[in-house]
């Protein structure tokens, strides 16, 4: 993996980071109702959501290590 390549990640990923704590800090606020804590149920409790999930993770790092 090359430092651009590197870089991208590592943006991706205080990107993704970012969002969640929006997630929760929204929850937080205004309570966790419908709307804000489906996404996180969701990815909790179906299996093929985590295989998407890992599928993009490995096309992530697979691309950056193939060039």
């Amino acid at each position: 993996m090359d430092r651009i390549d590197a870089v991208l990640l590592g943006v991706s990923g205080v990107v993704a980071a970012l969002v969640l704590a929006g997630v929760l800090s929204a929850g937080a606020l205004f309570g966790f109702d419908e709307s804000a804590a489906r996404p996180i149920r969701l990815l909790a409790a179906e299996p093929l959501a985590w295989i998407v999930v890992a599928a993009l993770l490995v096309a992530v790092v697979g691309h950056a290590y193939i060039e």
